[in-house]
C-alpha cells in the first residue's frame, strides 16, 4: 500500500456581493427564508426540493429522487436581517463555506450584501465558480423577490 500525497496547499478566500432589489426587506427576508427553493438557481438533481429550516442548527438541503444533499446548517441568525450558513454546500473533498447574508432597507429598497468564505482544497476553476455562482445566487433572489412585492 502506497499514501499518495496531494501536493495542492489548500486555500482560503471571500467573495463579497452587494445587490440592490426593488423590494421591501420583509419581503426579501421572507424570499431568502421561506421561498428559498422557489429560486435557488443551483442543484444536483433535476427535480430538486431546496428548502432552509430557519433555526440555529436548521438544514439548508436539497432532495431529490435519486439522493440528497446536506449544504449547510444555519449558524447564525437575527431575524429579518441576517442569515449566516455553514457547511460543504455539498461539495465533495475538504471544504468549507460559510455565507452571510445581511438584508437591509434603504428607502424603498433592500440591499443585500453577502460574504462568502470558502477554505479547502479549491482549485483555480472552482474559485471561479464561486465568484460567479454568488451573482447567479442573488440575481435570482432579486428576480424572486421583485416578482413578490
Amino acid at each position: 500500500m502506497a499514501l499518495m500525497m496531494d501536493t495542492q496547499t489548500p486555500i482560503s478566500f471571500d467573495v463579497r456581493a452587494e445587490i440592490r432589489i426593488d423590494a421591501q426587506s420583509e419581503t426579501v427576508w421572507r424570499s431568502l427564508i421561506e421561498d428559498i427553493g422557489s429560486w435557488w438557481p443551483h442543484s444536483f438533481s433535476d427535480d430538486p426540493r431546496i428548502s432552509l429550516e430557519p433555526w440555529i442548527g436548521g438544514r439548508f438541503m436539497e432532495e431529490g429522487d435519486e439522493g440528497c444533499a446536506l449544504y449547510a446548517f444555519v449558524t447564525h441568525i437575527v431575524f429579518g436581517r441576517r442569515l449566516t450558513i455553514n457547511g460543504s454546500m455539498g461539495m465533495q473533498g475538504a471544504r468549507q463555506y460559510v455565507k452571510t447574508y445581511t438584508v437591509e432597507q434603504d428607502g424603498e429598497r433592500t440591499v443585500v450584501k453577502t460574504v462568502a468564505s470558502t477554505m479547502g482544497d479549491i482549485p483555480p476553476d472552482m474559485r471561479e465558480g464561486y465568484r460567479t455562482g454568488g451573482l447567479e445566487i442573488l440575481e435570482a433572489l432579486r428576480r424572486h423577490a421583485e416578482a413578490a412585492r
